[in-house]
């Protein structure tokens, strides 16, 4: 952190936008709106445009304080296709017109896919936004926990817009072909989400995401999300095929290897140069997103865009301690052999209410089991055991 606030150079910069704090489904895991956090309902619907002037303002600022590589907006709810298309491109315009000395400026979204018809393609195509759709696998699998608000299956719409982004980037009008994100389910099969995913709807890069659950949460099951884990893991090394990029194998691999720098943001927050943020649609500056859940003073509000600079987002109590705990292992952990791999786990799987951050992951079970699939998968590819145990142990 202090080598941050003085050297000024930032590799990357993500930025959670919540342009959207209202959605037309309901997943009954949803941190946002299902465990028992109100900032979303307490949030306007959809971000303002005067709101939407001081965030462009809050990012020049930024350009202007530090030396960003790149400069990633990612346009999440919510549902943020709830947002008016007029109101949309508006947005686009004045992302696309701000003065960012330089850095480059890359627009994500992610979504249920169940609004978008042609006229948000033209607008992804036009502003060259790179599209994800959030499900869950196939549809017994997927419905389970993605239905509408009146009970209603999500896949057939989620499907629909998956295949009219599929099209659209294979016409050449979309920056990326669209990725998945899949909330990991213990009482599933891994190896058929990631079948489904590869051979039923084409889709080669995708991630699977560690439910958000911690200790205040009594349906967490962690042997069952490593045996999800190791499932898929193993169609993944079966295929062979360095086309499909599943985001927590390669990461996680890639440090059992000794890569530096690998780490994924939510699992671990001091990946060297990069950094993340929230933007709640009232303005607002906050830390990881996910942690709202937790409904502790972790996320309580830094400034609002009109005011705060980054660097007093960066020297706030909230940052610093967010960054101090992804960099201090729990008492737990010490002496594991995985604590420099796993460094904990995600944060917020992490949290109880009597010790806060100071706990092993809900999911320790998982990524041990995990990590040592993996490594078993990298010794059976000819990778010497020597390189693996020099990379847990640095």
């Amino acid at each position: 952190m202090v080598e941050l606030l003085i050297n000024k150079r930032i590799r990357h910069l993500e930025i959670i936008l919540k342009i959207s704090e209202r959605c037309n489904i309901n997943c009954d895991y949803c941190y946002v709106f299902n465990k028992g956090n109100s900032a979303a309902n307490d949030s306007p619907a959809r971000i303002s445009d005067k709101n939407i002037h001081h965030f462009v303002n809050f990012l020049e600022r930024a350009s202007q304080e530090y030396q960003i590589g790149t400069l990633q907006i990612d346009l999440h709810g919510g549902e943020p296709l709830l947002m008016k298309k007029e109101n949309f491109a508006n947005m686009c315009i004045q992302f696309m017109s701000g003065h960012y000395c330089g850095s480059n400026i890359r627009l994500a979204l992610q979504t249920n896919g169940t609004l978008i018809d042609e006229e948000w393609i033209a607008l992804f195509e036009r502003y060259s936004v790179n599209v994800s759709v959030s499900i869950d696998g196939p549809k017994h699998i997927n419905d389970r926990h993605r239905l509408d608000t009146k009970g209603r299956s999500t896949y057939e719409g989620t499907v629909r817009g998956l295949r009219m982004l599929q099209q659209a980037y294979q016409q050449g009008r979309l920056p990326s072909a669209p990725g998945i994100l899949c909330v990991a389910n213990a009482k599933v099969n891994g190896a058929e989400i990631y079948r489904h995913f590869v051979d039923d709807l084409g889709v080669y890069s995708f991630d699977f995401l560690i439910p958000d659950d911690c200790y205040k949460d009594a349906d967490v099951d962690s042997l069952g999300l490593g045996r999800f884990l190791n499932e898929a893991l193993d169609e993944w090394v079966k295929d062979d095929n360095p086309k499909i990029f599943v985001r927590l194998f390669q990461t996680h691999i890639a440090t059992l290897l000794g890569q530096k720098n690998s780490g994924i943001l939510g699992h671990n927050p001091s990946v060297t140069g990069v950094y993340a943020l929230t933007v709640s649609s009232d303005g607002f500056v906050r830390v990881d997103d996910t942690l709202r859940s937790t409904s502790d003073s972790m996320f309580n509000p830094i400034g609002h865009t009109s005011e705060v600079s980054l660097s007093e987002v960066f020297d706030s109590p909230q940052f610093r301690e967010y960054t101090s705990v992804g960099q201090s292992l729990p008492t737990e952990c010490t002496g594991c052999i995985w604590e420099n791999i796993c460094a904990g786990g995600r944060i917020v799987n992490r949290f109880s209410p009597e010790d806060r951050f100071d706990r092993k992951s809900a999911y320790c079970y998982s990524m041990r089991s995990f990590l040592s699939r993996a490594s078993a998968h990298l010794i059976n590819m000819g990778i010497k055991e020597e390189r693996i145990m020099a990379a847990i142990s640095q």
